[in-house]
């Protein structure tokens, strides 16, 4: 009589047995059961004997180059089942062991791109084409993704791979009203990324993408660079009100702009803005002293220099932790300019660091608070000087800086003509954007519940 047999327990049993002697020492015998426990557990097809294989390389096992490597040949269209184990072991630890073996042997290079060739062309096949590719960053990879047209899942890395890339309509053809999108790719996204992402935005033209990076990247980017997309795409609506938050003295330079180029916001009240902007810049123009245009032959400015000697994240990141405190200096400013250095680290150095490092942050934010300490750099103190004050003032500033401003400019002599102007066009766009601003108080006059109390600043002149 016949009796069926169990396949399943068949094959479970032997994968058991063979992982036995995946590590087998015994003397003269011990590479001849290795051998067969290996050859056992590839042609067992199972997920078991996927994860088995995988888990041996990542344990040293004596063969497991060769191992590796016939695990990467596998193919999904021969043999499904261990080849979705498999991936699905190595993306459970991030690819840690495949990364690793990547780096340190270039002779794998091109079977790892074979088998991302032959990924399935599904969700799963995909998803895992474009992690890979996240995690190496590889032009080769990524060519291999264009030929065949493929696309993540997810949006926010089909998203990221074209800002990369520099292929801005993978992120412009999706529906992205809060910009979660790009914020979600640009979080993704690693250093050298972010730089070619940056790139990508400035080179765009499309308003839509700026706004979204302007948006989602916050403090994690240069504000400069946002302006300048702005300028590139003539959106002057959103470059007006993207002085809110930056100095005046960028703001200077966005209404020589204006000056210069003619361009106007569409918006009536942000034109009128503009106008009375350019003309009192017009008026200021000519009270301003001169600055020399250039260096003097055979120097470079040092923020210049900064910026073009840290290229490489590999070397910033190396001069951050120099003993010199020029390098360091100079790594700051790069580092901080591209959103690489976390905010508290910013305002420790700026407390605590060497005065050439806390000069690179002075350039780019605002002076120490009054309340400070002494600061042992007399011009890192702009307060004690009136125009300066104005000039570092980040707009919009608060009705009582305002105010404090105008009755220094008013008690003060000599320049006073300069300053009022600045004063003036400061005021301006303090008048935009504080425009309808509510303030908070503890009066109790009011006789009638949830009562508001109104009043005109007579005193304050927009």
């Amino acid at each position: 009589m016949y009796t069926p047999v169990n396949r399943s327990f068949i094959d479970a049993g032997s994968v058991m047995q063979a992982e036995k002697h995946l590590f087998a020492t015994t003397p003269l015998l011990g590479s001849i059961l290795r051998k067969r426990a290996v050859e056992r557990l590839f042609s067992s097809r199972s997920r078991e004997g996927a994860v088995a294989l995988a888990g041996a390389v990542e344990q040293g096992h004596p063969e497991a180059d060769a191992i590796f490597h016939r695990l990467l040949l596998l193919q999904h269209s021969s043999q499904p089942v261990m080849h979705s184990a498999l991936w699905n072991y190595w993306k459970a630890s991030r690819f840690e062991e495949l990364l690793k073996r990547m780096h340190a042997s270039a002779t794998l290079q091109p079977v790892l791109l074979q088998a991302l060739e032959a990924m399935p062309e599904n969700d799963w096949g995909n998803g895992l084409l474009f992690m890979l590719w996240s995690l190496l960053d590889r032009d080769d990879i990524a060519e291999t993704i264009d030929a065949k047209g493929r696309h993540a899942p997810a949006l926010e890395m089909d998203a990221l791979f074209g800002l990369v890339r520099g292929n801005p309509g993978r992120y412009l053809d999706l529906e992205d009203p809060d910009y979660s999108i790009f914020e979600k790719a640009w979080l993704a996204a690693s250093g050298a990324q972010r730089q070619r992402i940056s790139t990508t935005v400035l080179k765009s033209q499309d308003p839509r993408l700026v706004a979204a990076y302007d948006h989602a990247v916050k403090e994690g980017h240069d504000p400069q660079l946002v302006i300048e997309a702005f300028k590139l795409c003539g959106d002057h609506d959103a470059l007006l009100d993207r002085l809110h938050g930056l100095p005046f003295t960028s703001a200077l330079e966005v209404i020589a702009f204006w000056q210069e180029g003619g361009g106007r916001p569409k918006t009536p009240s942000k034109k009128a803005v503009v106008e009375a902007a350019v003309a009192l810049y017009h008026e200021l123009a000519g009270l301003l002293p001169d600055s020399p245009s250039s260096a003097p032959p055979g120097t470079k400015d040092i923020f210049s220099f900064w910026t073009e000697r840290y290229h490489s994240d590999e070397l910033l990141q190396q001069d951050l932790s120099s003993p010199d405190p020029f390098r360091r200096a100079g790594a700051v400013f790069s580092a901080a300019l591209r959103g690489l250095i976390p905010r508290n680290r910013m305002q420790e150095i700026a407390l605590n660091g060497t005065w050439p490092e806390k000069l690179a942050l002075q350039y780019l934010f605002t002076v120490p608070d009054a309340s400070s300490r002494q600061e042992d750099v007399c011009w890192l103190q702009p307060q004690e000087n009136i125009v300066a004050a104005i000039l570092t003032t980040r707009l919009p500033g608060s009705l009582e800086e305002s105010s404090l401003l105008d009755e220094r400019v008013h008690a003060g002599a000599g320049a006073a003509q300069l300053q009022r102007k600045l004063l003036h066009l400061l005021r301006l766009l303090q008048g935009y954007f504080l425009r309808g601003l509510i303030t908070v108080d503890s009066n109790d006059d009011a006789t009638e519940k949830n009562a508001v109390e109104t009043e005109e600043l007579t005193d304050v002149e927009w």
